[in-house]
Formats: structure tokens, C-alpha cells, sequence
């Protein structure tokens, strides 16, 4: 169910033990890949997870940590705190709604703490299983910025918006010095913004690896939903004994 296009009855009336919440943001891609790349990515995933899982899907938080992109013309970006606070009382609204497990599906890896961050506190504070998943960790790929494998994906689901693709000026990201990162944003690095080479990217490929991501979420909502249910077993077992 997406959230969007459904009456307040609709989620009332659900059966939904699973919310997702796709995470992205605005920033550079390199010259032929669109700005909005990881919250496209992260939104479909999370759309077609939903649909197979019959669980709810929340409106995308487009816009993200990523300062270090801000050189970049159309590069938008919140401090970190800004997107912990919102992600944080977005989700906590759903506790009230009857829903066990909240998975914030993730597409940028500049958000990775910060929604690590809100998940715990949403464990502390809420009655809600809060659970952070990265579709780029779940995939058996080596997922570059703007590289073969994210123009693959963005070539299957949205070819219309992917222009030719140039190789990048940087094999890996960042500027490393004796085991530091020295390198502050990524035009000190990369002069086009891409990272590997994605000249090689086919929608064949990206195919595959979007079918993985949503499996490897999918494997993710049915082992919570079994663990869910085993601890919902053993409390009941506890308070019949205590009876």
C-alpha cells in the first residue's frame, strides 16, 4: 500500500505488520545520471518490496546528508541532526497505527548514521521494531557512485533520465593519505563526479541487481516478521505460567 494514494480507513482497515520509508537524496550523479538517482532507487525498491511483502509504504524522503556534493550546481542537502529529528517523528506517527516493524530503506550512504541513529532511539522510545536496511550493502556488487552498477539500475528503471555515460576520474571514493580520508568534498577527487566507470552499465545488469535488492528486502520483512512472531510466542508462554 502506498500511503500516498490511500484513505485514512484504507490503513485503518490494514493488515500491514511492515512500514517502509525510502531515504535518498539530491545530489550530483556525474554528467548523464539524474540528481535524484538514490531516492528513484531506494523509492522503487521500497515500492515493489511493499507490494509483494502487502506491507505500507511511506511518501520518500527525498533529500538527505551530503554536503560534500554541495560544489556540484543542484546538490541539496540537511545536517545531519535535521534529518535525524524528521525521520525520527515521521516514523513515530505509525506507532500509533498498529504497525509491528518500521524499515527505513536507504539509497545514500551519506545517511547511513544517521538512520542507524533514529532507529535505535525508535526501539528506546517507541513500541516499534525500527530496522535500518542499504540496498547497496545488500547486493553482491560493488556499488560506486555514479558507476556501472547504480547506471545499470537507473537504466532499467528510468532509461528516459539517464543520459551517456562518462567514465569517472576516480577508481574509489575519496582521497586517502596513510589511512585518512584527507579530501573534504568530491570535486577534489573527481572532476565530473563519477566514480569507476560507467560505460559498461547495461539495463540487463541493473535488472538483475534491482530483482536482488528487492529479494534480499523481501528475505529481510519475512525472517523480522518470523522473529516478531517467536517473541510474541515466548511472552505469551511467560504470562500463562505466571498465571
Amino acid at each position: 500500500m502506498n500511503l500516498t494514494e490511500q484513505t485514512w480507513t484504507d490503513v485503518e482497515g490494514s493488515n500491514a505488520d511492515v512500514c517502509l520509508l525510502p531515504v535518498g537524496s539530491i545530489e550530483q550523479h556525474g554528467p548523464h545520471a539524474p540528481l535524484g538517482t538514490d531516492v528513484l532507487v531506494a523509492d522503487a525498491i521500497a515500492d515493489v518490496a511493499a507490494d509483494r511483502a502487502e506491507a505500507l509504504k511511506l511518501p520518500p524522503v527525498h533529500i538527505g546528508v551530503a554536503p560534500y556534493h554541495r560544489r556540484f550546481p543542484g546538490t541539496l542537502h540537511v545536517p545531519p541532526d535535521v534529518l535525524r529529528e524528521y525521520v525520527f517523528h515521521l516514523l513515530e506517527c505509525v506507532d500509533a497505527w498498529g504497525v509491528e516493524t518500521v524499515l527505513i530503506v536507504n539509497g545514500h550512504g551519506g545517511n547511513r548514521e544517521s538512520l542507524k541513529h533514529v532507529c535505535r532511539r525508535l526501539s528506546d522510545e517507541t513500541t516499534l521494531d525500527a530496522q535500518y536496511w542499504e540496498w547497496m550493502k545488500a547486493v553482491d556488487a560493488d556499488v560506486q557512485h555514479a558507476g556501472e552498477i547504480e547506471t545499470s539500475v537507473l537504466q532499467h528503471l528510468v532509461p528516459e533520465h539517464v543520459g551517456a555515460p562518462q567514465p569517472g576520474d576516480a577508481d574509489s571514493w575519496g582521497e586517502w593519505v596513510h589511512g585518512a580520508q584527507v579530501a573534504t568534498y568530491a570535486d577534489e577527487f573527481s572532476e565530473n563526479g563519477v566514480v569507476g566507470d560507467p560505460t559498461a552499465a547495461t539495463a540487463e545488469t541493473g535488472r538483475d541487481v534491482f530483482e536482488t535488492a528487492v529479494g534480499e528486502l523481501l528475505e529481510l520483512i519475512a525472517w523480522l516478521g518470523e522473529r516478531n512472531a517467536a517473541s510474541t510466542g515466548r511472552q505469551r508462554g511467560e504470562d500463562h505460567e505466571e498465571c
